[in-house]
C-alpha cells in the first residue's frame, strides 16, 4: 500500500469519506461507521488513516494465559503488517471499569506504528500521551483495574461498527468508518464528484446577491449530475 494514497484520504474529514463510500455502495448508509457517543482526546489534529489491529480485553476477568505472555504475543502482532496502523480494542464489559490505555500503552503502540486507538473501553493519562496520538473512547477511568487481554486479530464490534484485522479505517473528531483498502482509488473519484456537486449549491448560498431563485436553480442543476465510476 502506497502511503501517498492514505495521505490523500487524510486531507478529508470522516463525513466526506462517508459521503464517498455511500455513493459507491448504498449499504454504507447503515453500516461501517461509528454510531455511538465517544470521547476524542485530540479533536483538532489531522484524521487518522490506517490499518486495523484488533483485540478484545476484559477489565474484570483474567485470561488463563499468563498476562505477560499474551501481552507480548499481542505486541508482536501489532508490530507486523502494513503501516500506518490503528488499534481497535473491544472491551467485553458494557460499562468499562478500567483503562487498558494510558501513558505506557500509548507510547508502545506509537512506536509500533499506531496513530491511535478506537475503543468502547476507557482511557487515562491524557496529559502525557504522545503528541498527535489519538484516543477515541467510550469513557475515561483513572484506574486500570484488572484489565486483561483476551484475544487479538479477530473481528470486533466497537461503537456500533464491525472491524476486521487489516480493515482500512478513517477517523476524526466526528467518528470512524472502516472499509476495504481496494476501494481507495474509486473512493477518491467519488469524493471529487460529491464535492463538485455540493459546490454548486454552496456557491449559490455564499454569494453576496443571494436569492431563492438562484439557490433553486443551482440546487436543481446539482441534481442533474450523474456519477461516473473510474
Amino acid at each position: 500500500m502506497k502511503n501517498n494514497k492514505l495521505l490523500k484520504l487524510q486531507k478529508f474529514d470522516t463525513p466526506t469519506i462517508c459521503n464517498g463510500l455511500e455513493l459507491l455502495d448504498a449499504s454504507f448508509k447503515i453500516k461501517g461507521y461509528s454510531k455511538e457517543k465517544f470521547f476524542c482526546l485530540n479533536p483538532k489534529i489531522k484524521p487518522m488513516v490506517g490499518f486495523a489491529k484488533t483485540a478484545k480485553i476484559s477489565s474484570l476477568k483474567h485470561n488463563k494465559k499468563t498476562k505477560n505472555t499474551i501481552r507480548m504475543d499481542y505486541y508482536e502482532y501489532v508490530n507486523k503488517g502494513d503501516y500506518p496502523k490503528i488499534s481497535v480494542i473491544y472491551d467485553q464489559h458494557k460499562n468499562p471499569v478500567g483503562s487498558f490505555w494510558g501513558e505506557v500503552n500509548a507510547n508502545i503502540h506509537h512506536k509500533l506504528g499506531c496513530l491511535g486507538v478506537i475503543t468502547n473501553g476507557s482511557v487515562r493519562d491524557l496529559d502525557v500521551i504522545p503528541k498527535n496520538f489519538q484516543f477515541l473512547s467510550k469513557t475515561l477511568s483513572p484506574s486500570h483495574a484488572e484489565v486483561s487481554l483476551m484475544e487479538f486479530g479477530t473481528k470486533v464490534k466497537v461503537m456500533g461498527m464491525e472491524i476486521k484485522d487489516n480493515d482500512l479505517i478513517h477517523a476524526d473528531v466526528h467518528g470512524a468508518v472502516s472499509f476495504n483498502h481496494e476501494l481507495i482509488d474509486e473512493l477518491l473519484n467519488a469524493i471529487k464528484f460529491v464535492e463538485s456537486k455540493e459546490k454548486i449549491i454552496l456557491d449559490s448560498c455564499k454569494t453576496k446577491n443571494f436569492t431563492f431563485a438562484k439557490f433553486k436553480k443551482a440546487f436543481l442543476k446539482s441534481q442533474t449530475l450523474k456519477y461516473k465510476s473510474k
